[in-house]
């Protein structure tokens, strides 16, 4: 999402609260962290993890680049502007794939450990 705002907003786009940027990254770094901290906690929040990549997949890479009319802004119809969608959209992929992935294999481990997998 960072190389989306920089390239449509500049620099001082990051920091800018109307980009979005500020407050799902932040959203996104704390649920990593406790994701990775708290291995308990993991399946539950390796869903929601892949549910904020999901969100900006398809909220911010493909239906925010369309002209639609409930949106409050006309995006620019441009190759530049796709572009900017392309990656923002590419690098969600992993962050929606790679905990649903590992909660499978965790839970696959507690099975063969005979242990009832972990709830969440």
């Amino acid at each position: 999402m960072a190389v989306h705002t920089v390239r449509e907003f500049g620099i001082p786009g990051v920091f800018a609260w109307e980009t979005g940027l500020a407050p799902v990254i932040f959203v996104q770094v704390a649920i990593f962290v406790l994701w990775w901290h708290a291995r308990s906690a993991r399946p539950t929040l390796g869903l929601v993890l892949a549910a904020t990549g999901l969100f900006l997949l398809v909220g911010g890479a493909i239906l925010s680049i369309l002209p639609l009319p409930f949106l409050p802004f006309a995006p620019a119809q441009t190759v530049n502007h796709y572009l900017s969608h392309v990656i923002l959209g590419i690098t969600q992929i992993p962050i929606v794939v790679i905990p649903l992935k590992l909660r499978r294999l965790e839970g696959l481990v507690d099975r063969s450990k005979g242990r009832e997998p972990t709830q969440g």
